[in-house]
């Protein structure tokens, strides 16, 4: 499902990564820790190449992205989805708005947006929020949203980085078991990034330690 082969990747004279060797299988909840600064979310972001690699290849569905060209990237990545800490929502969409841009920049047609923004908010829990701005949002509710735009282009993997640090436990909570519906109900490949233990402990059925 998810290789990494050989990676290296170097800021300048900084190396934030060095001789990376990792497979994750498919239909795993796979955990990525280790303390602050050690290269968790720079990792996250070799996978769909957000960050490039000094050296190294990343194989994701059996596609070698690191030899692709930048169009057939751009089509690759639609199948891998990607949350964030501090949710990244766009301020002035609705909630509703939020998911279907997604969907936009993918290049699905309009007249399919509806159903599947519809399906994905129904999905987290929120189809009742549709038309809300996201300042009216608590925490967890804003990653839900940010979890339903993720899912919008039905990916096979999604990438999680530090998706709870910002929530308080039982919102904490919440999210986990939404991540747990994907990969059980959708069979969606999830790779998590904290520095918590309790959040890796408490979802993931393997788990990497960056030293």
């Amino acid at each position: 499902m998810i290789q990494l082969r050989d990676v290296k990747k170097q800021y300048g004279s900084i190396a934030a990564l060095q001789n990376i060797t990792l497979t994750i299988n498919k239909g795993d909840i796979h955990g990525i820790i280790g303390t602050s600064g050690v290269g968790k979310s720079t990792l996250l972001r070799l996978i769909n190449l957000l960050e490039v690699p000094t050296e190294g290849s990343v194989f994701v569905n059996n596609l070698e992205l690191t030899a692709l060209k930048p169009q057939t990237l751009r089509e690759a990545r639609k199948s891998i989805g990607m949350i964030f800490q501090h949710f990244n929502l766009v301020a002035n969409y609705t909630v509703y708005k939020n998911v279907e841009v997604a969907l936009e920049l993918a290049n699905v047609p309009k007249n399919e947006r509806k159903l599947r923004v519809e399906e994905c908010l129904q999905f987290v829990g929120l189809e009742q929020y549709k038309h809300t701005y996201p300042a009216n949002l608590s925490g967890g509710q804003k990653q839900r949203v940010a979890i339903a735009r993720a899912l919008a282009t039905e990916p096979s993997v999604l990438l999680c980085d530090e998706p709870t640090s910002a929530l308080d436990p039982s919102m904490t909570e919440e999210i986990l078991s939404v991540l747990e519906s994907i990969n059980k109900q959708l069979g969606v490949t999830i790779v998590i990034v904290s520095h918590e233990m309790r959040v890796i402990k408490s979802i993931c059925n393997r788990v990497t330690v960056l030293d």
